[in-house]
């Protein structure tokens, strides 16, 4: 595809002029043709000329013409023009070029990764989990904002449902490239068998669901978009288009400038935020604390996947005077030759960590980093031989590990580490080893077949190092993950109906 990448940096303002050059209507519908026909996200770079097509970029690009854009006395947009403006894209100015040399690094690769990681994810488990989290993990306690009914309430439909729809319109525009990034209801949803679903039962219901969560339009992006703050960190921020990934307004349907926005639409961040209510209301918070409960107990499933383990849950104990106890990590592994301390956190970073912010090493001391002496702590009363922990063998070695439900990209490493307080056993005077790692990583981990999980980590450098995926290399795995393969075939998918 052609490209073009200028030599020197550009300019924000410079980037969206070029954008500005082309109607609407032919930029972005030339967006969503092109997305259509590109590889996985991950796989970009492996094709020569096609690095600069990045879904992020696309999404950017689409984005800024739909808000800033003009439909009249504009030229249309050829491939040639697509390609020049995802040059200007890659090339745009960045903080980088300002910050001291000791920071700008770090600093730049919390913003690459924040940008891009996001849509390199792997689509089954993204939509395998948010079904089995949602609908097939229970917690020792009710629920308050997660209890019956609340999905109809929330999502219109069933979790399951609400996935299966993006699962179809994402296959039905990836699937097809002859529809060029259209998704029209009236032809591809009328004839469809509903069948598989629960709660959805006729196009009218599907199409409902899609204009309530997923579909927005110029008008709607224009009133919503603000100028940036800072210009060189405009494109790392939130874009709308992930909140709502179809345009109406441009002929039949909806265009699908990005399709893989539509599976993250779906994904356990998707309705993080959905069903959270970005933490404003009462109900949106109660939301993201009962999905902290819901996550800690599926990561207690997933390592019930461990063979020749036994697993054992929260641990409260008791200190010398009345009053001075409190609770173990979340979970407590105890392998053959090794006990696993696991503290989980549903938190993701915030936008100030994606952002490469100054105070990036205090955040992440905050968020996971508070998990650090939750596992210190616990590994300290097993030292001491707390009774509470009399059936968790004191002899073994020990090691720490942070479970996420989105990834803290980098946090493995020394500098970003730094800012994290680690305070030795007073019993053996070493810090414990701790690793972090996502969900999808331990998602992987536990289906490991040709070594022991205890022996990886019992050969992670001391400072934790490496991440889950980099000891998982080179080993092998079951085909699939049994819960996550449980939790995809409850996704429905609409075929077509039976003659």
């Amino acid at each position: 595809m052609p490209q073009s990448v200028p030599a020197s940096g550009v300019p924000d303002s410079q980037y969206i002029r070029r954008i500005q050059r082309h109607s609407q209507s032919s930029l972005v519908e030339l967006i969503a043709s092109t997305s259509t026909r590109l590889p996985h996200p991950r796989d970009l770079r492996e094709y020569e000329g096609l690095g600069v097509y990045g879904p992020w970029a696309l999404a950017d690009a689409a984005w800024i013409s739909l808000a800033l854009g003009q439909e009249i006395n504009r030229a249309p947009a050829q491939p040639r023009d697509l390609g020049q403006i995802l040059g200007f894209y890659l090339a745009l100015d960045d903080p980088y070029y300002q910050e001291s040399p000791e920071e700008k690094l770090t600093r730049l690769l919390l913003r690459v990764s924040g940008q891009q990681f996001t849509w390199q994810v792997d689509e089954y488990s993204e939509l395998s989990r948010t079904v089995a989290i949602f609908t097939q993990t229970d917690t020792p306690e009710p629920l308050k904002a997660i209890g019956p009914g609340w999905a109809q309430d929330v999502l219109g439909c069933s979790v399951a449902d609400y996935v299966g729809l993006a699962r179809y319109v994402w296959a039905t525009v990836t699937g097809v490239p002859a529809l060029n990034g259209r998704f029209n209801p009236d032809l591809m949803l009328t004839w469809a068998d509903y069948s598989p679903f629960t709660s959805l039962q006729s196009s009218a219901d599907a199409t409902a669901i899609l204009e309530r969560h997923f579909v927005t339009d110029t008008a709607r992006l224009r009133a919503a978009h603000r100028a940036a703050p800072d210009p060189l960190l405009r494109r790392y921020g939130h874009n709308p288009l992930r909140t709502t990934p179809l345009v109406a307004g441009f002929g039949n349907g909806y265009l699908v400038p990005v399709p893989a926005a539509v599976l993250s639409k779906a994904s356990m961040l998707g309705i993080y935020y959905t069903g959270g209510e970005g933490g404003r209301t009462p109900r949106g918070k109660q939301f993201t604390a009962d999905l902290g409960h819901l996550f800690e107990a599926y990561v207690g499933r997933q390592l019930g996947l461990l063979d020749n383990v036994t697993v054992h849950p929260e641990i409260k104990w008791e200190g010398e005077t009345k009053g001075s106890g409190g609770k173990s990590v979340d979970w407590i592994v105890v392998f053959p030759d090794l006990v696993l301390l696991v503290e989980v956190k549903s938190a993701r970073p915030d936008a100030g960590l994606r952002l490469g912010a100054e105070n990036y090493a205090e955040k992440l001391a905050k968020t996971p980093g508070e998990a650090f002496p939750q596992i210190e702590r616990t590994d300290q009363l097993i030292s001491e031989g707390n009774p509470a922990f009399e059936q968790i063998p004191a002899h073994l070695p020990r090691r720490g590990m942070v479970i996420t439900m989105e990834p803290f990209h980098l946090l493995n490493t020394a500098e970003l580490r730094a800012g994290i307080q680690r305070t030795p056993n007073p019993v053996t005077g070493e810090s414990i080893p701790i690793t972090t790692a996502s969900i999808f990583e331990l998602e992987h981990a536990v289906t490991i077949t040709d070594t022991s999980l205890s022996q990886l980590l019992l050969n992670n450098p001391p400072n934790g190092a490496l991440t889950l995926l980099q000891l998982l290399a080179r080993h092998e795995f079951l085909e699939h993950n049994p819960i996550l393969e449980k939790g995809w075939n409850a996704i429905p998918f609409p075929g077509h109906p039976q003659s």
